[in-house]
């Protein structure tokens, strides 16, 4: 009733992949849950393609549920070694052999979060901004079983993830690992390529995604596929045209890289992009996708079937486990600035027409979003602007 603890999570700065530069330190943040997410993880750090000039800070947190009335506790996992959890202890020597394997080019930190799913967002977001994080990945609430089946599913995990989706400083991914059925490859020991696909259809969050996938195909053993999805007839409208500009300037970025390719699908309604994930995916061992999109003709009425709302409707396709692959998924919300018009927040405010207050400037700057119209009431009149 007295405090809010998402208050001091308000970032006022755009934290993103897409937004950052190439040449400063890239900031990720891990969360980990039970030994099965740690290969997973590992590999994505190691194709996040740490160098002298892209550095990488990590930041992993172990996150284990309390239960009754036991006292939170938040803590640096190597000041309180052999006083945490089994499992923050192999956290931490897997980082410790990553840092070592990438010395000069990655620093590496670990946390224990020992406290209720309810609350534990709460810690997520504060490292999350006290790291200035660009990225955080969270596991997916349900897990795989060899045989390809779903094995457990966490509700509190489920709700956990979206309490951080809702409030993080920064841009989210959601790791559905399917590791166990490709039996943990390493990305660093294993002779064989890495094949990792984007699915591109629309809007910020699949921006996002394009820019992390870009990253990691600069990776020695990574094969990167753009795969753009387009309308039939929806060939030249803004959105599309704005997107091609986008992808032209990675391309461009990345042209003497010979392992990126980029591929075209021109897909008329839903059924046929259902079709086509069912059975083109099957050889990637990693797909990246954005949770939300633009309307389009593809996603309309899939929707109705969404298992789960935080994945988007490509995201909880390719979470089915009756899609035919054995890739893992990180499906990636990207950061945007909002919130409510406090006083705080508010750094310019001034009336298009002088006639009422000239005292008044141009525009709303709401923690960096600009907005071209608004109103003022005054004794009862509404004055539109």
């Amino acid at each position: 009733m007295l405090y809010d603890p998402k208050k001091q999570c308000v970032s006022e700065k755009r934290s993103t992949i897409h937004h950052s530069s190439s040449s400063l330190e890239f900031r990720i943040l891990v969360c980990i849950h039970n030994p099965e997410n740690i290969p997973t993880i590992m590999n994505i750090l190691e194709v996040t393609h740490a160098s002298e000039m892209n550095p990488v800070a990590v930041t992993a947190m172990v996150l284990i549920e309390l239960a009754g009335r036991s006292t939170p506790v938040l803590v640096r996992t190597d000041k309180y070694r052999g006083e945490t959890p089994l499992l923050a202890d192999q956290v931490l020597n897997s980082l410790i052999q990553y840092e070592a394997r990438n010395e000069g080019c990655t620093t590496a930190q670990s946390y224990t979060s020992m406290s209720q799913f309810q609350t534990m967002h709460d810690d997520i977001c504060r490292i999350a901004i006290d790291k200035r994080a660009n990225i955080l990945i969270l596991p997916f609430h349900k897990k795989w079983a060899i045989s390809g089946k779903i094995e457990s599913t966490s509700s509190p995990i489920q709700n956990l993830n979206i309490n951080v989706l809702n409030k993080a400083p920064c841009s989210v991914g959601i790791l559905i690992d399917r590791g166990i059925l490709t039996g943990f490859k390493s990305v660093r020991t294993s002779q064989l390529k890495f094949h990792v696909a984007v699915l591109f259809l629309s809007g910020s969050d699949d921006l996002e995604a394009l820019a992390y996938s870009f990253r990691m195909g600069k990776h020695e053993r990574v094969h990167l596929t753009i795969i753009r999805l387009i309308v039939s007839g929806d060939e030249n409208s803004k959105d599309i045209k704005f997107d091609n500009n986008v992808i032209h300037e990675y391309r461009q970025a990345n042209k003497e890289n010979d392992r990126i390719t980029y591929e075209e699908r021109v897909l008329t309604d839903g059924l046929c992009l259902s079709s086509y994930m069912s059975s083109n995916l099957e050889h990637y061992n990693l797909i990246l996708v954005g949770k939300t999109h633009q309307d389009s003709p593809l996603l309309q009425g899939l929707g109705e079937w969404n298992e789960c709302p935080e994945l988007g409707v490509m995201g909880d396709m390719l979470a089915s486990p009756y899609l035919k692959t054995k890739a893992s998924v990180l499906v990636i919300q990207q950061h945007k600035l909002g919130g409510k018009l406090l006083s705080k927040n508010m750094r310019f405010l001034r009336s298009k027409s002088s006639s009422i207050y000239p005292e008044l400037p141009t525009k709303i700057i709401c923690q960096g979003v600009k907005t071209d119209s608004f109103y003022i009431s005054v004794d009862g009149s509404r004055h539109s602007y």
